[in-house]
């Protein structure tokens, strides 16, 4: 079974903005949406048409569509390395023989303005369709 107008989807993304860095949406990785619903920007409807589950596309979804993008504003970030944001623990000897911890996270830029993103799409589940 492939998607159309109406079907019930799943897909797994990553998205990129076009000078390779990638963006990620929260710890979401994965969308359910019915096509058509409107509930997902346009280009991104339009571009899982066809699909089958195990099928793989890169989507453009065009700057003013962004927006559209079902998730809480703040949310997005471009990074420059593939490691999520988190955070990161160094241990080390302290004054007398403590231990001494130290907390960093990495650093986030936001969403440049009028950046186009690139969906890496995988179908999931079609309608009930699931991979395993």
């Amino acid at each position: 079974m492939e998607t159309a107008n109406g079907t019930r989807v799943k897909i797994r993304f990553k998205c990129r903005l076009q000078d390779g860095k990638v963006y990620l949406v929260g710890a979401r990785d994965t969308l359910d949406f019915v096509i058509g619903a409107g509930s997902v920007p346009p280009a991104l409807e339009t571009g899982v048409l066809g699909m089958k589950p195990r099928e793989r596309r890169t989507i453009r979804v065009p700057a003013a569509e962004v927006n559209l993008f079902p998730f809480p504003r703040g949310s997005h970030f471009a990074m420059e390395t593939e490691s999520p944001p988190g955070t990161g623990y160094e241990f080390g000897p302290g004054e007398g023989g403590d231990v001494s911890l130290s907390l960093s996270k990495p650093f986030r830029e936001p969403l440049p303005t009028g950046a186009d993103l690139y969906f890496e799409v995988e179908m999931l589940a079609v309608e009930g369709m699931n991979i395993n």
